[in-house]
C-alpha cells in the first residue's frame, strides 16, 4: 500500500539538472523543491494516521495542481473510501476523471460532489463542463442555472445559460439570460449571433435582423450568420434587402448551391425576373447533371410564373429515366405549383406503383389529393401508409388531421390515442388531442390539461401556446387566453391562424381596434381567408 509513498521518501532531494529552458532555472528548482517537501509532509501525516479522509484528499488536491490526474485520482479515492459522502474529494475524483478523458466515469461523482455542497461553484463548474462534453443539455442548463445564482456577476454563466436554454427551446428564459449577460459583458464574442437567434425564435424578427447585421459587422465572413439573415428578411417580406445579402453570400461561396438558389429564388421575390432567369440559367451551365440543381430549377421556374417550362423539362426527365421514381415526383411537384392536380397525381400513382416499399412517393399522393380537396382518397392513402409504416407517428398525424376535414371527430381522436397508448407523453399527440377538443368545443377541461402536459415539456412552442389560448377561450376565460395568444403570436412570427385566435380574443373583449389588427395582418399572411375576411368586415 505504501510503495508510492516509501519511493517518494526515498527520492533525492535535488534531481539531475537539465539543459537551462527557463528565465530563472533557480526559481523553478526552488519551487519544486517546496512542493516534493509539501508532498513528503503529507505522506510522512498519512502513515501517522490512515483513518483520516483530509490527508489524502490534500494528496489528491495537490498533485491535481502539479498535473498528475491520475494520482489525484488514486488519492480522492482513497479519501472516499474513508468518507464515501465527502463532497471535495468527490469532486477530485471527478475532476480527475474528467483530466484523463473519462468523461462518463466522472459524471456520477461531479452530481454527488455537486449536491452534497450545493454552494461551491466550482463544483457546478465542473459538472457543466462535463455535461458540455457529453452533449447533456438540460444538465448544462441546470448548472449554469446554480453558477448564476451563486455569482450573479459571472457573464460567462449567463451566456452559457442562454445557450443552453435556447438548445431546449426556452427561448423566453434563454432571452433573460442573455439580457443579464449582456449587461455584464457587451463586449463579449458572439453574443450579436447569439441575440439573433434567439430573438428569431421569439417571432421578434426585425430585432433579430438588427442582431444579425451588427454580428455581421464584427465577423463579415460568417455564411450562418448571413444565411439567418437572409432568412428573417424573407420571413419579414423584406425580400429587396433579402436579395441584396444572398447575393453578397454568393459572391463569396460560389460553388455553393444552396446558396445560388436562394439567390435565384429571391431575385424573383424581389422584383426582377430577368435577373432570376440569368441566374438560373448559370445554375443549368454550373451544375448541368445534378439532381438537386435540376429540382431546384424547377421548382423556382414553377413557383414564379413559369410552370410550363418547367413541365416540358419535368416530363422529358421522366421519359428519360422511366424507372427512377425520382423525376416522377419532382414533375408532380411541378404539375401541382400549377394546379394542375390530375397529372401531378398521375404522376405520383406511377411512383407508389415503382417503388411500393417507398414512404416519400405515398406521402406526397396523399398530401396532394388533400391539395385537390379530394379527402376521401387522402385519408384512404394516408391509412394504408400508416399501416405500411407503423412506427412513423407523422404519418398517423396526417391521417387524424385528414379525418377532423372529413368531419369524422372520432377517427381522428382514435388515431392520436393509438400514439398516447404507445408514448404517453409524446408532447405532438397531447397538443394535437387538446387543440382538436377545443377547437370542437369539446371536453375543454381535458383539452387544457392535455395542452399543459405538451407545454410541461415545451414550454416555447409558439403551436402549443396557441393551443393553450384557444383552450381558454372557448372555456370564456378571455384574459389569460389574451395573454397565451399574445406571446403564441410573437414566438410564432404572427401565423395567420394565431393572428385569427387573438382576434376573436379582441373582439370578444370589445377592443375592436386591436381585433381589427390582427384580422389584417393574418389577411396579409394569408388573403384568400374568407372566414377571417368575414370577421374583419362585420367589426364596427
Amino acid at each position: 500500500m505504501w510503495i508510492l509513498v516509501a519511493a517518494i521518501l526515498s527520492a533525492p532531494a535535488t534531481p539531475a539538472a537539465p539543459e537551462p529552458a527557463y528565465r530563472s532555472e533557480e526559481a523553478l528548482r526552488r519551487y519544486a523543491q517546496a512542493r516534493l517537501s509539501e508532498e513528503r509532509e503529507y505522506y510522512r501525516a498519512m502513515l501517522l494516521d490512515d483513518q483520516s479522509s483530509g490527508i489524502p484528499r490534500r494528496v489528491s488536491e495537490v498533485t491535481a495542481v502539479v498535473g498528475d490526474p491520475a494520482q489525484s485520482l488514486e488519492f480522492a479515492e482513497r479519501a472516499l473510501a474513508i468518507d464515501p459522502s465527502d463532497p471535495r474529494a468527490l469532486w477530485l475524483k471527478g475532476s480527475a476523471l474528467l483530466n484523463l478523458g473519462r468523461d462518463g466515469e466522472s459524471l456520477d461523482a461531479l452530481e454527488a460532489a455537486a449536491h452534497g455542497d450545493t454552494d461551491q461553484v466550482e463544483y457546478a463548474r465542473t459538472l457543466a463542463r462535463a455535461a458540455e462534453r457529453l452533449d447533456r443539455v438540460p444538465l448544462m442548463a441546470q448548472c449554469y442555472r446554480r453558477i448564476a445564482w451563486l455569482d450573479e456577476d459571472d457573464a460567462e454563466a449567463w451566456f452559457q445559460l442562454a445557450a443552453a436554454e435556447a438548445r431546449l427551446n426556452r427561448f423566453s428564459a434563454a432571452d433573460s439570460a442573455i439580457t443579464r449577460g449582456v449587461e455584464l459583458n457587451p463586449l463579449r464574442q458572439g453574443r450579436f449571433f447569439m441575440q439573433g437567434w434567439i430573438e428569431e425564435n421569439l417571432g421578434r424578427l426585425a430585432e433579430a435582423a438588427t442582431s444579425y447585421r451588427h454580428h455581421l459587422e464584427l465577423h463579415a465572413k460568417d455564411p450562418a450568420a448571413r444565411r439567418r439573415l437572409i432568412s428573417v428578411l424573407g420571413r419579414e417580406d423584406r425580400h429587396q434587402e433579402a436579395f441584396g445579402e444572398a447575393r453578397a453570400l454568393a459572391r463569396e461561396h460560389p460553388e455553393d448551391l444552396e446558396t445560388r438558389e436562394v439567390e435565384a429564388d429571391l431575385a424573383f421575390a424581389a422584383g426582377a425576373p430577368s435577373e432570376g432567369l440569368k441566374l438560373l440559367e448559370q445554375l443549368k451551365r454550373r451544375w448541368p447533371d445534378d439532381p438537386d440543381a435540376f429540382g431546384a430549377r424547377l421548382t423556382i421556374l414553377a413557383r414564379h410564373g413559369h410552370g410550363r417550362q418547367a413541365a416540358l423539362e419535368a416530363e422529358a426527365r421522366v421519359a428519360e429515366r422511366p424507372k427512377d421514381f425520382a423525376p416522377l415526383l419532382l414533375a408532380a411537384h411541378v404539375y401541382e405549383a400549377t394546379h394542375d392536380y390530375d397529372r401531378a397525381l398521375e404522376n405520383l400513382r406511377r411512383a407508389v406503383d415503382l417503388t411500393p416499399d417507398s414512404l416519400a412517393p405515398r406521402v406526397l399522393l396523399a398530401r396532394t389529393l388533400q391539395s385537390a380537396k379530394r379527402l376521401a382518397e387522402a385519408e384512404q392513402t394516408w391509412r394504408e401508409a400508416a399501416a405500411r409504416f407503423p412506427k412513423v407517428n407523422g404519418l398517423i398525424f396526417d391521417l387524424a388531421a385528414c379525418r377532423e376535414k372529413l368531419g369524422d371527430l372520432a377517427g381522428a381522436e382514435q388515431a392520436v390515442r393509438d400514439i398516447l397508448d404507445r408514448d404517453p407523453s409524446n408532447p405532438v399527440a397531447l397538443n394535437f388531442l387538446g387543440y382538436l377538443y377545443a377547437d370542437h368545443n369539446r371536453n375543454l377541461d381535458q383539452a387544457l390539461a392535455l395542452i399543459q402536459r405538451a407545454l410541461d415539456a415545451e414550454p416555447d412552442n409558439g403551436a402549443y401556446l396557441d393551443s393553450l389560448g384557444w383552450a381558454y377561450y372557448r372555456l370564456g376565460r378571455l384574459g389569460e387566453a389574451r395573454r397565451a395568444l399574445e406571446r403564441a403570436v410573437i414566438i410564432t412570427g404572427g401565423d395567420p391562424v394565431v393572428r385569427e385566435h387573438l382576434g376573436d380574443v379582441y373582439k370578444d373583449l370589445r377592443l375592436n381596434d386591436l381585433a381589427r389588427e390582427q384580422y389584417r395582418k393574418s389577411l396579409v399572411s394569408d388573403n384568400t381567408n374568407r372566414r377571417v375576411r368575414s370577421k374583419l368586415s362585420g367589426l364596427r
